[in-house]
């Protein structure tokens, strides 16, 4: 076996490994929400349980979907935005989870990653859906 494939099978592996750690750690249920938002019927809820700097320049929102209603309920994630009000700059989602959807009485955790704002902003704004309103003052952490 060639070094060059040696190398790409360790790569293949390491990726595995954090593949893995990502999806151990992406359980979110006994995280505290750092601001929430209601719908504006009042029965479905958005924990944002952190935006977070990461690799790559950017910020990942993690959050989570409570549905109170007697319906299923989903979020079009390429509709949310993280707004900077300070410096007027809007980011949409680059990368998000597959689907954000929930049955009644249901919860689903869910993520984004964004283009990070400038290292100087704290703290951002979040819109979510046309149904929510804005939830301001969330802090980056990271």
């Amino acid at each position: 076996m060639s070094e060059a494939t040696i190398r790409t099978r360790v790569r293949a592996a390491g990726l595995g490994v954090a593949l893995m750690t990502f999806a151990a750690t992406s359980a979110f249920a006994d995280d505290q929400p750092a601001a929430s938002g209601t719908s504006q019927d009042g029965k479905v809820r958005v924990d944002v349980l952190s935006i977070k700097r990461t690799e790559g320049e950017t910020v990942t929102l993690r959050f989570s979907l409570v549905n109170n209603s007697g319906s299923d309920f989903s979020i079009v994630l390429s509709n949310m935005h993280l707004v900077d009000l300070v410096n007027r700059r809007s980011y949409s989602p680059g990368l998000m989870s597959s689907l954000c959807s929930t049955a009644p009485g249901k919860q689903a955790e869910c993520w984004a990653i964004f283009a990070a704002p400038p290292e100087t902003v704290k703290k951002i704004s979040v819109q979510f859906y046309e149904r929510f309103d804005l939830i301001s003052g969330v802090p980056i952490t990271g």
